[in-house]
């Protein structure tokens, strides 16, 4: 005999495999995990409700660690404003010194670890030259 459980989310009737489900679908879990962790649906996805605590004079506070990221957002502005400013020359330094950087890896890995580089085209073609080169010996040594 199949027994039967409401869901707690839809309260509709389903068959549970397990004595432990209490949710009809994967869905219907999911929707009543949003419910009560405080989400809202947003134009195609869920997004988490803000702590809002509204003080004595009317003004809305929102949590301290929110107030500490937004604080330390503005202090990196600050310190980007008052820094020197970017240029073309500093963009260009920064370009070359990571090919530098990018080329030294390679030539390292070339050099002391070649097996860990990924096949070329020209590897490739190689490989089929040499293969090629086997066959054509195989078969002079089977014609004699």
């Amino acid at each position: 005999m199949k027994t039967t459980k409401n869901c707690k989310h839809c309260y509709q009737l389903f068959e549970p495999r397990r004595s432990n489900h209490v949710y009809c679908t994967n869905s219907c879990k999911t929707k009543a995990s949003y419910k009560r962790n405080n989400y809202t649906y947003v134009s195609g996805h869920y997004k988490k409700d803000q702590l809002v605590v509204a003080n004595p004079e009317n003004k809305m506070v929102y949590r301290n660690d929110v107030l500490e990221s937004i604080k330390a957002i503005e202090a990196k502005v600050e310190h980007l404003k008052t820094s020197s400013k970017i240029s073309g020359a500093s963009i260009s330094n920064s370009a070359i010194g990571s090919a530098t950087a990018d080329a030294a890896v390679f030539v390292a890995k070339k050099i002391f670890v070649p097996n860990s580089l990924p096949a070329t085209k020209g590897d490739i073609a190689f490989l089929r030259k040499e293969l090629n080169e086997l066959k054509i010996i195989i078969q002079n040594y089977q014609n004699y």
